[in-house]
């Protein structure tokens, strides 16, 4: 089984592991419209092998994007009809006051603006963008450890109009959810799927009433249960319970409805609406300490189809190539521990053009030991998944031996990149960590300015300019000129600076070639 952890491990296996506390509550509602459509494309072969970094593409540039008016941290970006983006959400080790704080950026003058406030700070969240030009904000959780069902739409007619009120509360969600996955579906409903609940523990030890809220999955569903319309999912534990189950927005009735269920319960699960229409679900996240996940959640991805209301399995991630990587380190006598390691970082889908998707920057940890991170690609017509790029791995010798550490030296650790695809039909990856330096004795901890194209259509990556600062975590929107808004996140100095957390207020664009 696998749990949590915030943190990175920096030398001879030490790692600190952070948990952080989420939970159960509501707000109100009213009604609204509709989200975008998912992009076409051709089906190709897929290539089998990555190539390195080839020399960077001189027209793409990165241009100022100004400055909020509070640094963001885990923020999130949605693209507004009117072509302004909407930044809302301020996490870091928990929910800040000022996370229900509301900015507009401007691209006309790269400028930025306060608006309304949501009415409670809101954390772990699920925020997309309505076909219509608004944008909708559900689920999450509060400063005292409860989950939101409560869902509010943005319109920013109503602030051009010189309405000061831009929010509007709207249908309630059948089970209020932290950290559920969210995807907008090609006839403008929005799917929300899994998640988590959980009382406050400080005042019920967390038993869910009836599991009504919280339901957890551990396995295949019986199918007596279906027919007699029997809950489906085992009773929850004792402190809280992911969830299998699935909702639907409609944006005509401003209402939800119940969908078909995950076929296991997740947490902070990445979604992304393919081509054809369907969502492809990948993963969950760490979780929340006391929140219990099935560990098949970890490694397996599903496949919900609009037109039956159902999810099915589909292919899983690869298995660690442990013979591989051992095989490249060197003097290294450390072996890539056996067991599997704990999610850290479920990593960034984008979707592609040939129907399939990208995962980039999945990360892992064993504890005191070392981390792992991994990018995927998902090739529709086979189901199956390719690691894409190069391994990042640290592993140390925590014993007396005190043995060389097995080490990727110069691969680039993609934990909290931010990823988008562009025009062309390439994927942006930007920041993250950098790579561990020749000699140092130490995983890598700070965060990069390096940028970089992946090309589905060669399975190539290309050096880009490098971003103006290091940068990683933030809120990652693709504008319509093309053009890519990065906002917020944090940047952890290398040393000598230290390695004190820096959360940015900054924003960027990144210009890709014409």
């Amino acid at each position: 089984m696998r749990s949590s952890r915030f943190g990175t491990l920096a030398a001879v296996g030490a790692a600190v592991s952070l948990v952080i506390g989420c939970q159960a509550a509501t707000p109100t509602p009213s009604s609204t419209d509709g989200p975008t459509p998912a992009p076409s494309g051709s089906s190709q072969p897929l290539p089998t092998l990555s190539t390195p970094l080839s020399t960077p593409t001189a027209a793409a540039r990165w241009i100022p994007a100004g400055f909020m008016s509070l640094p963001r941290s885990r923020t999130h970006g949605v693209l507004l009809g009117d072509g302004r983006v909407l930044v809302v959400g301020n996490e870091g080790y928990y929910v800040t006051d000022d996370a229900v704080n509301a900015e507009l950026w401007d691209p006309a003058t790269d400028s930025w603006q306060l608006t309304m406030s949501l009415n409670k700070p809101r954390g772990d969240f699920a925020a997309v963008p309505l076909a219509d030009g608004r944008a909708l904000v559900t689920g999450g959780y509060n400063q005292v450890h409860q989950s939101y069902s409560s869902t509010y739409l943005f319109d920013p007619q109503r602030v051009a109009g010189g309405s000061a009120k831009g929010w509007s509360a709207s249908g309630l969600l059948g089970k209020a959810r932290t950290a559920p996955a969210a995807a907008v579906l090609s006839d403008g409903r929005v799917l929300v799927a899994g998640g988590y609940f959980r009382l406050d523990p400080d005042r019920d030890q967390g038993r869910v009433a009836d599991g009504a809220l919280a339901r957890y999955r551990a396995g295949p569903v019986p199918r007596r249960s279906l027919i007699r319309g029997a809950p489906y999912d085992l009773e929850p534990q004792n402190v809280g319970a992911a969830m299998a189950t699935a909702e639907l927005f409609d944006p005509a009735t401003g209402r939800w409805s119940d969908t078909g269920p995950l076929k296991y319960a997740r947490s902070g699960a990445a979604a992304v609406t393919l081509t054809d229409g369907r969502v492809l679900v990948v993963g969950s996240g760490p979780g929340e300490s006391g929140v219990t996940l099935d560990e098949h959640a970890f490694d397996t991805a599903e496949l919900y189809d609009p037109a039956t209301g159902r999810f099915r399995l589909t292919g899983g991630l690869p298995e660690i190539d442990r013979a591989g990587l051992e095989g490249q380190a060197g003097s290294a006598t450390v072996p890539v521990p056996e067991s599997d390691p704990m999610v850290d970082d479920v990593g960034t889908l984008v979707a592609l053009d040939d129907g399939g998707a990208v995962l980039v920057g999945h990360s892992a940890w064993w504890k005191h030991v070392g981390e792992i991170t991994r990018s995927f690609r998902y090739d529709a017509r086979t189901e199956n998944w390719t690691e894409i790029g190069q391994t990042y791995i640290y592993v140390s010798d925590n014993g007396p031996a005190r043995a060389p550490s097995l080490k990727t030296v110069g691969v680039r650790r993609l934990t909290g990149a931010m990823v988008a695809r562009l025009p062309d039909g390439r994927v942006l990856v930007a920041g993250g960590a950098g790579a561990i330096p020749e000699g140092s004795p130490y995983s890598n901890t700070y965060t990069a300015t390096t940028a970089e194209a992946y090309d589905p259509a060669t399975n190539t990556w290309s050096a880009l300019p490098p971003m103006p600062e290091a940068r990683a975590g933030g809120a990652i929107v693709a504008l319509a000129d093309g053009s890519v808004l990065l906002v917020g996140g944090y940047s952890d100095p290398p040393p000598p600076e230290g390695l004190d957390r820096v959360i940015l207020a900054s924003a960027t664009r990144f210009v890709p070639a014409p």
